[in-house]
């Protein structure tokens, strides 16, 4: 935990396509919600909680910014409980896409 804590190592914000290139290259990160479902359902893990998860960005209607933890949600069979949709998101997009996917 010190090592990661430490400002001098480098470290990256770990999603699903960063993944292979973070371990083909021996990095450090930290890993979003979606590739932590990832992690969890290879190590048999059927459940996790998270403080947030990620959605709609903000004027993400022109950007599609969109977070992988919502596709994530649909691709992997990991149950995910969450306090819900981290609040500096468009919550309203992002509930209507959760909708959408199913």
């Amino acid at each position: 935990l010190e090592y990661l804590a430490d400002p001098k190592v480098s470290k990256l914000k770990v999603s699903r396509r960063d993944m292979a290139f973070c371990l083909s290259q021996g990095l450090n990160g930290g890993t979003t919600v979606s590739s932590t479902m990832i992690c969890s359902h290879t190590a048999g893990i059927p459940i996790f909680i998270t403080g947030g998860i990620g959605g709609v960005h903000r004027g993400g209607h022109d950007t599609l910014d969109i977070s992988t933890d919502l596709t994530e949600l649909g691709r992997t069979p990991v149950t995910v409980i969450s306090s819900g949709i981290k609040s500096i998101l468009d919550i309203p997009r992002t509930l209507e896409y959760l909708e959408t996917q199913g």
